[in-house]
């Protein structure tokens, strides 16, 4: 996702100037959408390609899709914070989106990088109103791109290789673009999703993906600083409640436990990618996604700020989800927990899969005085 760039931070990237006290990107402190789930985040769509100039979508086979945006603004206030959707076709020539190594290969990313990086231009006729605000935070919203949208976006979405090919959504998947436009009254932020959509199956085994979920979390107090193993004992923390009516996971305030989720459902699935000799488009299968997390919280910090269920190409070891909390030096300006009696955070860990399927768990933090 992306947001507008606050002056500082816009100034460094363009000019590079220097911006001091950059809050630690894993402290959610103000208002910030931590990910938005589409769900279904992957159609595969019946479409009439016999004339390649007039793509005929099949309007049985294009579903509704639930937008649910993780919206937090914990210096709010509780002030009213609303959203609304718009969509726009992707742009093939838009600058790829920050990534790892070998992610920006196609024009904005590729077709599964799972976030864009072009805002949709509002004055353009092929920009749609998909759902209309204010939509509260928190809850979710349908839309439905229409199928002369989708004609719109496959028909926008295409561009030439360096051999003269021409590729795009038609062979590589189309990432269609939503925009969701958050509204907290004096502060906005525009984030972007995209949805991976498919002319037609790859191949007879291609499936739609399926959301990956985190079903619980772990903590531990320490790890071996040799063999990295849990040290001391494992506690699951309790199912979220934001009224904290449920115990939180209580933590001394010079403790730095390890936090750690359990593993989503990582697919193989089928895809598409270009030949180095023909530069046409073959089917491939991937044995098994790379699901990604990410951790959050309204005070402390975590490290390392992301974790991934497949260790980098060319590396050996053991996987490793698992993330530090540190609490923060005074946490005497946090909410309290009434439960406890501790310092009420709140974590969140965001689990995302290689084609835009994205959740999240919630959990309770309480810090409490004292020493371990």
């Amino acid at each position: 996702m992306r947001a507008r760039l606050p002056l500082c931070a816009l100034a460094a990237t363009l000019l590079g100037a220097a911006c001091t006290n950059f809050q630690d990107p894993t402290t959610v402190v103000d208002l910030r959408v931590l990910a938005v789930q589409a769900d279904p985040p992957e159609i595969i769509l019946n479409v009439d390609l016999s004339d390649p100039t007039n793509p005929i979508v099949d309007p049985a086979s294009n579903p509704p899709v639930k937008i649910t945006p993780l919206i937090v603004d914990p210096a709010g206030g509780g002030r009213q914070v609303t959203y609304s959707i718009i969509g726009c076709p992707n742009d093939p020539f838009a600058p790829a989106p920050p990534g790892p190594p070998g992610s920006g290969a196609f024009p904005a990313g590729g077709a599964r990088t799972t976030v864009g990086s072009q805002l949709c231009d509002e004055t353009s006729p092929n920009t749609w109103t998909l759902a209309v605000g204010p939509i509260p935070a928190g809850q979710p919203a349908v839309v439905q791109p229409t199928a002369d949208m989708l004609k719109a976006a496959f028909m926008s979405d295409i561009f030439p290789d360096q051999y003269g090919q021409l590729h795009g959504g038609f062979d590589l998947g189309e990432p269609f673009v939503l925009e969701v436009k958050v509204d907290a009254g004096t502060e906005t932020q525009n984030v972007v999703k995209r949805v991976l959509y498919w002319a037609r199956p790859v191949d007879a085994q291609q499936r739609p993906n399926q959301i990956p979920r985190i079903t619980s979390v772990e903590s531990y107090p320490d790890r071996d600083p040799d063999t990295a193993q849990p040290v001391g004992t494992i506690t699951t923390l309790a199912p979220d409640d934001p009224a904290f009516a449920a115990p939180a996971f209580t933590i001394p305030a010079d403790g730095t436990p390890w936090i750690q989720p359990a593993a989503g459902d990582a697919e193989p699935y089928e895809t598409t990618i270009i030949d180095d000799t023909t530069h046409m488009t073959v089917p491939l299968h991937v044995d098994r996604e790379t699901l990604r997390y990410a951790f959050f919280a309204t005070a402390g910090t975590f490290s390392p700020a992301r974790t991934a269920s497949e260790l980098p190409p060319g590396f050996t070891g053991t996987v490793h989800l698992e993330s530090q909390y540190t609490p923060p030096s005074d946490p005497s300006a946090l909410p309290r927990d009434p439960v406890t009696g501790g310092r009420a955070v709140s974590i969140w860990v965001v689990v995302r899969d290689d084609r835009g399927g994205e959740s999240w768990i919630r959990r309770q933090l309480s810090i409490l005085p004292g020493t371990m």
